[in-house]
C-alpha cells in the first residue's frame, strides 16, 4: 500500500525518486496512518510553524504509540525496552531543515541520527539541491474527519448506538461495523469497547491500569473538541484507587460541556465507559438496553 510520508522523504533526499501523483485526490483513511498524519500536516504548513506542529505531535506520541505496543507503566521499568523511536520525525527534520531544539529531548527522538546528518550528511545534499529544502512537492493538510448530522441520521439499532458512541465520526462508524458487523445482541462487549477504544472513542482499560486510561480519557476528549482535560493528581497515585479518581472527574467534568459519560458494566475486573451528548443520552441508553447492555451512571461506580 503506498504510503505518502514515506514517499515525501524519500523524494527529499532522492530527487529522481518517482513520487506519485494524485496523493492529494484520495482518501486521506487509506494512506495515511494514525501516527503518520501529524507529520505529514506540520510538513503541509509554512516553514515558520513546522517546528511547533512537530513539537505537538511529539507531545502527543506515546499515546499515538499505544496501540502499536507502547506502554506508559513499562516507561518507568529499566528492563523494559520499547523499540520503536520517531525515525519519522527525525527524517522530516533533516529533510526540511526544521528547528528541534523544543523536542530534541524527548526519550525516543532520535536526536544523535539529526546530529549525524547535520554534521556529516547534509553539506553533501546542499550540494546538489537548487535550492529550498523538502521534497519540492505540494502538500495539503489532511481533511478533518467526516461527522454526519447525529440528528438527521437513518442509522438504526447497533449501527445507531456506534454512531452515538463515536459521536458522528463516520470513518470510525464504519471500520467498527466492518470489524463488528451488526449484531442484534452483543455478546461480546470486551471485544467491542476493544475496538471502540482503538479508534479512541471509548475508556477500556485493566481496573489497576492508570496510565492507559488517562491516555483514553485525553484522546475521547480531544476528539470531541472540549477543551484540554487536566488528568487529577489523587492518592494513591496509581492503580484502581487512581483510576477512579479520574472517572469521576471526567463524569463531572464532560457535563457542563453537553456530554454523558456512561459507565459499561461487563462483570469484569476493567474499565468500560463512554462519552456521549446529552441530548441522545436517554437515546443511548435504551439502545443498550435492546442491545443487551448493561449501563451504570458514574454515580453508581466511581463514588467511594
Amino acid at each position: 500500500m503506498p504510503c505518502q510520508l514515506l514517499d515525501v522523504l524519500l523524494k527529499s533526499f532522492i530527487p529522481r525518486y518517482p513520487y506519485p501523483p494524485g496523493y492529494y485526490k484520495v482518501n486521506h483513511k487509506i494512506y495515511r496512518e494514525r501516527w503518520m498524519t501529524p507529520v505529514l500536516d506540520a510538513l503541509a504548513r509554512p516553514p515558520e510553524q513546522r517546528s511547533a506542529a512537530l513539537a505537538t505531535h511529539m507531545d502527543n506520541w506515546y499515546r499515538l504509540m499505544r496501540p502499536l505496543g507502547w506502554e506508559p507503566k513499562h516507561a518507568r521499568d529499566k528492563s523494559y525496552f520499547f523499540c520503536d523511536f520517531a525515525f519519522e520525525v527525525a527524517l522530516a527534520v533533516c529533510a526540511y531543515d526544521i528547528d528541534d531544539s523544543s523536542f530534541r529531548d524527548h526519550p525516543h527522538y532520535p536526536r544523535d541520527l539529526v546530529d549525524h546528518y547535520r554534521k556529516h550528511i547534509r553539506h553533501t545534499r546542499d550540494a546538489w539541491r537548487a535550492e529550498g529544502v523538502g521534497a519540492g512537492v505540494e502538500l495539503f493538510p489532511s481533511a478533518p474527519p467526516r461527522r454526519i448530522d447525529l440528528a438527521q441520521s437513518k442509522r438504526k439499532n447497533f449501527a445507531r448506538w456506534v454512531e452515538l458512541a463515536c459521536d458522528g465520526y463516520d470513518d470510525a462508524v464504519e471500520d467498527m461495523l466492518e470489524t463488528i458487523g451488526k449484531p442484534r445482541q452483543v455478546e461480546n462487549l470486551f471485544e467491542l469497547l476493544e475496538a471502540l477504544e482503538g479508534l479512541g472513542h471509548a475508556i477500556h482499560a485493566d481496573i489497576k491500569d492508570s496510565d492507559s486510561l488517562s491516555c483514553q480519557v485525553l484522546d475521547l476528549t480531544d476528539a470531541r473538541g472540549m477543551g484540554p482535560f487536566e488528568v487529577p493528581a489523587s492518592d494513591p497515585p496509581e492503580g484502581p484507587g487512581r483510576c477512579m479518581a479520574i472517572l469521576r472527574a471526567l463524569a463531572a467534568w464532560v457535563t457542563p460541556r453537553g456530554y454523558r459519560m456512561i459507565d459499561l458494566d461487563d462483570e469484569d475486573d476493567a474499565w468500560h465507559a463512554v462519552l456521549v451528548r446529552a441530548e441522545y443520552h436517554e437515546e443511548f441508553l435504551a439502545l443498550s438496553r435492546s442491545l443487551g447492555l448493561r449501563t451504570r451512571t458514574p454515580e453508581q461506580v466511581y463514588e467511594d
